[in-house]
């Protein structure tokens, strides 16, 4: 008889954010999951301070979301595993900086 069948599983038991900083949902959920937060926190935000005219704090902002791009690309190329991680990389380091630029310009349409 199995064991196993009687312990109660201790991934359910754990929070999703919890799970998801520990990587028990794959490299790129994870990544994407940290970067959209990120993201959709900057769209309010941002709004917020382009419809108050407040530049230094929407520069502000926008510097943190560029540093947590980089941040997410660093943890990227040391968490992946697989035959070419430059071709990857570059593919991540693309796609987070075209979202970037375009959440940029989406919450500069507050203006």
């Amino acid at each position: 008889m199995n064991n196993s069948s009687n312990q109660p599983d201790s991934s359910a038991s754990t929070s999703g954010f919890k799970r998801i900083i520990n990587g028990q949902f794959g490299l790129a959920v994870t990544y994407w999951a940290l970067y959209l937060v990120v993201a959709v926190l900057f769209f309010i935000f941002g709004s917020l301070a382009v419809s108050d005219e407040r530049w230094g704090l929407y520069l502000i902002m926008l510097i943190g979301t560029v540093a947590w791009t980089f941040i997410l690309v660093w943890g990227v190329s040391k968490g992946y595993r697989g035959m070419d991680p430059g071709k990857a990389i570059g593919r991540v380091s693309v796609l987070f900086l075209l979202l970037n630029i375009t959440n940029a310009l989406a919450t500069l349409s507050f203006i």
